[in-house]
């Protein structure tokens, strides 16, 4: 049966088969961490996530809203990649076999591409699956044959979707995001919404393509022959590197570490293994270890993928949701092509207007009463672009008395930006203000109250950051807790 909305099913389909394997994916990922988490837990040292999280970590939903990560990222973009060659080999040359064999030499390139480093199931089944899916919905649901009016509607989706690209484009920056996030998400509820949804969940498929040099914890086993090597020194090397020795050798470790005489031998996972002298690596700890996951990091390619598809991917999910909206909506008093152009147009005008809507960076330095004068305005936007400024002069907070006033504030991106202000402060007294932040309703302001008491060596805050740990069920402020912790010179310290 034909239908013209064959482009859209065949993409549904791609995002279900998707979702499948990401929900799997981070299930399998989520089980493996408890085991991991638990052999720490039972060496002594302290965990991240911690007990708030691990329970979690052995239930379904998680994995499900962790693997949309992976659905909106890379299954996206191999969906709309694998409908725009079936596309192409159906409706553009009567010979199709070259089309076919250009099409089936890219997918063979993908596969091979993301298994450089080492066989990886998970991404291997996105790109075998995924296609599948969505080229045989297509070619089955698909017209066999395309009008005039059609290519018409095409130009007009591809003119808009590379007007919108070009002009998103010019606003890239490393703050973007940032300010999508502060000026479309967090002034309003679905968007605040949306933010806690990404910001609770995200961790969870984080974890199931980190390299060894990601991951915050490792573990490893220790086994010393016909050496002299002072055990206890090796071991407090490796915590200050986040490597924490296992001694149950049934657990399961990240790193096997074997010392035979002076030499020291690594290997991960039955993969590649590097050795070095035993006393060049204790003088060098990091640069080695560093060198070792980067030599076995077979999910390098994958990451890469992945945050192509969330870059382009995303972006023409939202356009595709919008389009058929607005299509929804125009066919109630529109026809034809008229239906069609209106809803391209819609989205671009939207697309345009939401960029419009976020205000404009602030060029060059600003003098202290120019700062006063935004941080004393109604404008939460006004606002927010001042203390955003404060961090980037490095301008003392201190200076404004307001500072008291801005904690209480309503808007979360204020309060958000008054706890990273601290960071590039001062004045002692700053402390008192960032342990009241430490009890803000929003997660993302407990952040960065925690990033800024570790950049400040704030060294009393060290207690309420270890409770944090232990008492949060939030995986962003423990791992925020932990990084802070490191910076106030805390280790993991079983071995002492």
């Amino acid at each position: 049966m034909k239908t013209r909305l064959a482009a859209s099913i065949a993409l549904f389909g791609g995002l279900v088969t998707a979702q499948t394997i990401a929900s799997v994916q981070v299930m399998t990922s989520n089980l493996a961490l408890y085991q991991k988490m638990s052999a720490i837990v039972r060496a002594g040292y302290l965990t991240v996530p911690g007990p708030g999280i691990l329970p979690s970590l052995k239930t379904v939903l998680p994995a499900v809203y962790g693997g949309l990560f992976f659905t909106l990222s890379i299954g996206i973009g191999i969906s709309i990649l694998s409908l725009a060659c079936t596309w192409l080999v159906k409706h553009t040359l009567p010979n199709k076999i070259p089309l076919t064999i250009l099409s089936v030499m890219l997918w063979l390139a993908g596969l091979v591409a993301l298994n450089w480093h080492g066989l990886v199931l998970f991404p291997s089944l996105y790109v075998v699956l995924i296609p599948m899916v969505v080229g045989l919905l297509y070619w089955k649901l698909g017209p066999d044959r395309r009008d005039r009016n059609d290519y018409l509607k095409l130009l007009v989706h591809l003119l808009v979707i590379f007007l919108l690209a070009g002009v998103w484009w010019t606003q890239k920056n490393d703050a973007l995001f940032v300010n999508i996030r502060d000026q479309l998400l967090l002034s309003n509820r679905p968007g605040i919404s949306i933010n806690d949804f990404y910001y609770r969940y995200t961790l969870y498929p984080a974890e199931a393509f980190r390299g060894l040099h990601q991951m915050l914890l490792k573990t490893y086993h220790l086994a010393i022959t016909n050496s002299d090597l002072d055990r206890n020194r090796l071991i407090r090397k490796l915590e200050r590197a986040n490597y924490l020795l296992i001694d149950d050798d049934e657990a399961p470790a990240d790193v096997i570490i074997r010392v035979d005489s002076n030499r020291i031998r690594l290997s991960v996972n039955r993969q590649e293994s590097m050795e070095w002298d035993t006393r060049d690596f204790l003088k060098h700890p990091r640069k080695h270890l560093s060198e070792l996951s980067k030599r076995n990091d077979v999910y390098l390619h994958f990451r890469k993928a992945t945050s192509m598809g969330l870059l382009f991917g995303f972006p023409l999910m939202l356009y595709w949701l919008l389009n058929t909206l607005l299509i929804a909506v125009f066919s109630l008093f529109l026809n034809g092509l008229r239906t069609s152009f209106a809803s391209t147009i819609g989205c671009g005008l939207l697309g345009i207007g939401l960029l419009l809507a976020m205000p404009p960076a602030i060029q060059g330095p600003l003098k202290a009463e120019r700062l006063a004068d935004m941080l004393a305005s109604q404008d939460t936007r006004i606002i927010t672009a001042a203390l955003q400024q404060i961090e980037v002069q490095k301008s003392d907070l201190s200076q404004f008395n307001i500072t008291e006033k801005l904690t209480q504030h309503p808007a979360i991106a204020v309060r958000y930006w008054l706890a990273r202000g601290f960071s590039v402060s001062s004045n002692p007294q700053d402390e008192a203000d960032l342990m009241t932040l430490l009890q803000d309703p929003h997660p993302n302001v407990v952040c960065q109250a925690i990033y800024s008491l570790g950049k400040r060596k704030f060294s009393h805050a060290t207690p309420a950051l270890l409770d944090i740990i232990t008492a949060s069920d939030h995986w962003y402020i423990q791992l925020y807790a932990y990084g802070a912790l490191r910076k106030l010179g805390w280790t993991q310290n079983i071995s002492k």
